[in-house]
């Protein structure tokens, strides 16, 4: 019988995985919402209800989520900052991966002093907390465009993914098939990326998909704070600081409806990393258990 390929072992692993599956409905659902709901929506994420001004509605029949201090409909919002949230947590998330991933391969495969000097500078950056690492760059460069946000957020919160990578490649360069790679005279950069990389996609995976909750939480501190997504353009961050206004306090939808968005999506987030984390464990022990039945029916042979 023709053994499974290594992904189609990974994906009946993580169908059986019930939570991850859940997790994936939700962010699914939360993306496609993202995505077309605002397009079936008859309001303006920006313009400003003068009728409305200071008087927040309650959900209603009109308003099913309420509406905000200047009159604006929070359901509309929120579908237009899932927008901004998620293309940030996203974007993000994939120049954390991409730094992070080469510095990692580059400091395992170097080794030596090399890897030394390199996780000292890793060590270095993890020793500040770094929320306030991005806070304070973005202070100093007072410039709070989308590009420059996602920018900061994934240039300073690589580390963790060049340290998870780091310690695959350590592992795996002294595999066989790596000797056999410098044996017939594949150079540094081709062991890298041909053979060391792609044996380390299952940390960086599981990895890329805790980074993106992690991406939106940061940017929802931000724009808490006035130093991320700046008004009017909504995301879940500056929605939550709209509605801690001293004449917001008594609307309490004001409040939900952005913190559960962010609550529910770093759940799912959280179900599918830890889906995938179990699928790529089990196929992984599989492979190995069939490995090493093939090796012991060979050696009794």
């Amino acid at each position: 019988m023709k053994q499974p390929r290594p992904m189609q072992l990974v994906a009946r692993r993580f169908v059986r995985e019930r939570s991850a599956l859940a997790g994936l409905a939700i962010l699914a659902a939360i993306i496609l919402a993202a995505t077309v709901g605002p397009f079936f929506s008859p309001y303006s994420p920006i313009a400003v209800d003068h009728a409305l001004l200071g008087k927040p509605l309650p959900p209603s029949a009109h308003h099913w989520l309420g509406t905000d201090l200047l009159g604006r409909d929070e359901l509309t919002r929120a579908l237009y900052g899932a927008r901004i949230s998620l293309l940030i947590g996203f974007t993000a998330m994939v120049v954390a991966i991409v730094v992070g991933t080469l510095y990692g391969a580059v400091s395992g495969a170097a080794g030596g002093k090399v890897d030394a000097v390199m996780m000292r500078i890793v060590d270095a950056l993890l020793s500040f907390p770094t929320f306030f690492l991005i806070i304070t760059v973005e202070a100093l460069t007072n410039s709070f465009t989308l590009v420059i946000v996602v920018l900061v957020i994934g240039l300073l919160s690589w580390m963790g993914v060049a340290r998870l990578v780091r310690a695959e490649v350590l592992s795996l360069r002294e595999r066989d098939f790596v000797e056999a790679a410098r044996a017939l005279g594949a150079g540094g950069t081709r062991i890298v990326f041909h053979h060391l990389l792609p044996n380390a996609f299952v940390p960086v995976v599981v990895a890329a998909t805790l980074t993106i909750g992690d991406n939106i939480l940061t940017e929802a501190g931000l724009s808490f704070l006035g130093l991320g997504v700046q008004v009017p353009t909504p995301s879940w961050g500056n929605m939550l600081q709209d509605a801690l206004l001293p004449s917001a306090r008594s609307a309490l939808w004001l409040v939900l409806t952005p913190g559960l968005l962010i609550v529910i999506t770093l759940l799912a987030l959280s179900l599918v990393g830890e889906g995938l984390r179990v699928a790529f464990d089990r196929s992984i022990a599989q492979e190995v258990s069939t490995a090493t039945g093939v090796t012991e029916t060979i050696e009794a042979a």
